[in-house]
């Protein structure tokens, strides 16, 4: 009934509207007219008529003063400017040097700072009383139910009285009514006995009945009885249920053998709904627990050698910063200050510095800090190329780190005791090959991190001498995976495994090959794994549970789905407001693309996503030489960012690439607009030069570009993993990508939700119209 309804209605609605537009351009026609009717018959006759009358006054005066007039207005300009700079000199400036500029300062670095650990101390003291108050309602819930069901219950007789007295008919007049005999003191205590006495009876039996009960145990024979014959009834037992096959089978935390034996706790941030949070995951269980719910994302955890703090960085006052959270008292430390990027924290053996990455002087380096931040920052690297990932080594007078200073990512070890960083050593030093992810055992003795030699990142173990020197060359472990994390014993570790565009957490041996069991298998990307030797306790693991006090936060979007037309597929297009031939996407991903849009402006600073190459492709349209017919912008499910903006003089976009065993792919790193560090963060791969292609050198056509000279230097957002929050996946290049620039494919990004392509069509077109076109 509905649809004929809105049907009729759309209908005499388009009626009324044109009914109303004609009369409306009647009416505007019809006003024009008359206007140049005025014009011809009134205005301009008036004129002519008076003509004799003002074209005079215009010959005496107007001639004369337009010569007076513009120098008297110039000079009084003149006047007026000379008054403002006066203004200015003497009034202006200095009230604002003398009065301004000294409130300004003190709001900005007293007022505010103290109104900000003020809020601080206020938020700290309502967590204590929250805590205090969950604390004594878990203690008094026993004591507090008892009184709710004894008040409940007297509230019960008394309601049974009322009703009782209101509803009970009075007896007649004539009624006798028997007078109430109390019960008799020695007849209520003798009943007393005799109830005590059948209990006493009937416990002393029942334990008679269960010491016999042990005596006579299964496969004993008593020579004195004789042989009972029991007749059992077999039960029916239930139908048998028919297995249903599973689509996806969830391993077991923990596979035999297990090679994480020493216990202790994992910290690693995770992406989850669009933000990176710190979680701990205590050894042996299966769910991790959500420690920083900050909207602002925390990554980069490392627990102090004692288990007792975990530093950490974080967004949460505008700017990358270090961060240290003692887990015994809850109190949350800001060990630096400023717009700075300050990120990767690593503590000294003794628990009282950290090794951190800063990126000033438009350069990335290692810094010193002590830990409560009432000393440093020191510098501890000078090397124009960025250096990056400090890792302390045990024995305390050496820091590893990765640095491009040789061409490429190698791993480097510094000493602390060289102030002037002359004799830096190179462990690595593979030309072409790129290492990165230093991580010391905990007896010192050997150094891991991830090498890309194999096409895919390789965890790789440098044995080391006692003064920390290469003994022997590196070997491989085994383990295919990133970021590796030792166990507390140095015979295990923790790793990043990426298959399928999934991270997972996986344990693995160092001294043997063996089976490699999954720890944990999130919802989102994983990174900055740290393994301490610390057991929680029930107690202390629960206060870890959300510090930051904030409830979890909203979906990052949510796909409204319109009501499709009647004999029509199930989805229809919207058209986008960008500019873009074509701005169509299907109603399935409009509003993940919409809200992707928006959260690229808040980090990026500008309309990233505003211009586009393209979006929507008809049904009929052909793909290029060599590419697929099986487009998804047919399926209104993909968009081509605008890609000049990689390959001008000035580009806003750096492109890198990162090769997946066979195929490539490409990261995509979006400038910001303000290069102060309140947006953004340094990067620390080089991008990849498209324009070399068309240079003097032919191998470099052959390469389809080369790697730049150096790291880009500001701020950027990694865009790809961005939009992979919103459900947007970068797509590979074509295997001809190096001779032909259209197979490249960097600028394409694409949401299949799981669908087949053809299923995806198949939500747009009717099955005649795909038969149609094949």
């Amino acid at each position: 009934m509905r649809k004929p309804f809105t049907r009729i209605a759309g209908k005499l609605w388009h009626w009324v509207t044109a009914v109303i537009q004609g009369c409306w351009r009647f009416i505007g026609r019809m006003g024009l007219a008359f206007r140049r009717i005025l014009t011809l018959f009134v205005w301009k006759p008036l004129i002519l008529l008076t003509l004799p009358l003002w074209l005079p006054l215009r010959w005496l005066f107007w001639d004369y003063m337009k010569e007076i007039v513009p120098p008297i207005w110039h000079f009084m300009g003149q006047v007026g400017q000379a008054a403002r700079r006066m203004l200015s000199l003497l009034l202006w400036r200095p009230f604002h040097k003398l009065i301004i500029s000294p409130i300004v300062w003190y709001v900005r670095h007293i007022l505010w700072p103290l109104l900000r650990w003020a809020g601080r101390q206020v938020q700290w003291v309502g967590r204590q009383i929250h805590r205090l108050w969950l604390a004594l309602m878990a203690r008094t819930a026993v004591r507090r139910a008892l009184l709710r069901r004894r008040y409940r219950s007297r509230w019960l007789v008394r309601w049974g009285r009322w009703r009782l007295a209101f509803k009970r008919p009075s007896p007649p007049e004539k009624a006798e009514i028997a007078p109430a005999r109390p019960r008799l003191a020695a007849y209520s205590q003798h009943t007393r006995r005799v109830r005590l006495a059948t209990a006493i009876a009937a416990v002393s039996l029942l334990i008679v009945v269960a010491l016999l009960s042990l005596q006579d145990r299964p496969g004993t024979a008593v020579a004195d009885t004789a042989p009972v014959t029991i007749i059992l009834t077999p039960t029916p037992l239930p139908p048998t249920p028919t297995p249903v096959p599973t689509v996806a089978i969830k391993l077991t935390p923990w596979a035999t053998p297990d090679p994480t034996t020493r216990g202790g706790v994992v910290a690693f941030a995770q992406t989850v709904n669009g933000n990176t949070d710190i979680y701990v995951l205590p050894v042996g269980q299966a769910e991790p627990v959500r420690m920083t719910t900050d909207p602002a994302p925390d990554r980069d955890p490392a627990w102090s050698p004692d288990g007792s703090q975990l530093a950490f960085s974080s967004r949460r006052d505008g700017n990358w910063d270090i961060y240290v959270y003692d887990v015994p008292t809850g109190r949350l430390l800001r060990v630096t200050r400023g717009l700075a990027y300050d990120g990767k924290p690593a503590w000294s053996p003794d628990g009282q510095w950290l090794a951190y990455e800063s990126y000033r002087d438009n350069n990335l380096d290692i810094y010193l800090v002590r830990a409560d931040g009432r000393e440093g920052p020191y510098r501890l690297t000078y090397d124009p190329a960025p250096d990056f990932n400090p890792a302390w080594s045990p024995r305390g007078r050496h820091i590893a780190y990765t640095s491009w200073r040789t061409g490429n990512q190698d791993i480097f070890l510094q000493s602390l005791d060289d102030t002037t960083g002359q004799t830096v050593l190179n462990l690595t030093n593979t030309p072409g090959v790129h290492e990165d992810g230093a991580a010391f055992s905990p007896d010192g003795r050997t150094l891991a991190y991830q090498d890309d030699s194999a096409g895919f990142l390789v965890i790789m173990a440098q044995p080391l001498t006692e003064d920390n020197a290469p003994d022997g060359p590196s070997i491989s472990l085994g383990h295919q995976g990133s970021q590796a994390a030792w166990s507390p014993d140095s015979r295990s570790l923790v790793y990043v495994h990426e298959k399928d565009g999934r991270s997972y957490l996986v344990a693995g041996s160092a001294i043997a090959w063996g089976i490699a069991p999954q720890m944990y298998a999130p919802d989102g990307p994983l990174a900055g794994l740290s393994w301490a030797a610390v057991d929680l306790s029930p107690a202390l693991l629960e206060s870890l549970k959300n510090i930051d006090g904030l409830v979890a936060e909203k979906p990052l979007f949510v796909e409204a789905l319109a009501r499709p037309e009647r004999g029509r597929p199930p989805v229809t297009l919207f058209e986008m407001p960008v500019s873009a031939p074509s701005p169509y996407l299907s109603d399935q991903v409009d509003q993940s693309f919409t809200a992707l849009r928006e959260r690229v402006i808040a980090e990026a600073g500008w309309d990233f996503l505003g211009q586009l190459d393209g979006m929507f492709e008809p049904l009929e349209a052909r793909p290029l030489p060599g590419q697929s017919v099986e487009s998804w912008s047919k399926a209104g499910r993909a968009f081509d960012v605008y890609y000049r903006k990689a390959l001008g003089l000035d580009p806003q976009i750096m492109v890198v690439r990162e090769d997946v065993g066979a195929q490539t792919f490409w990261r995509l790193y979006v400038r910001t607009a303000v290069q102060d560090g309140s947006l953004g963060e340094p990067m620390t791969s080089r991008n990849w030069n498209f324009q070399a292609r068309s240079g003097d050198d032919p191998q470099y056509y052959e390469q389809g570009g080369k790697l730049a000279d150096n790291v880009p230097a500001g701020y950027y957002i990694d865009f790809t993993a961005l939009a992979a929050s919103y459900g947007w996946q970068r797509v590979p290049a074509n295997t001809r990508w190096r001779t032909y620039f259209p197979d490249i494919l960097f600028w394409r990004f694409e949401n299949r939700q799981s669908l087949t392509w053809l299923e995806a069509m198949q939500q747009l077109y009717t099955e005649a119209e795909l038969s149609g076109n094949p």
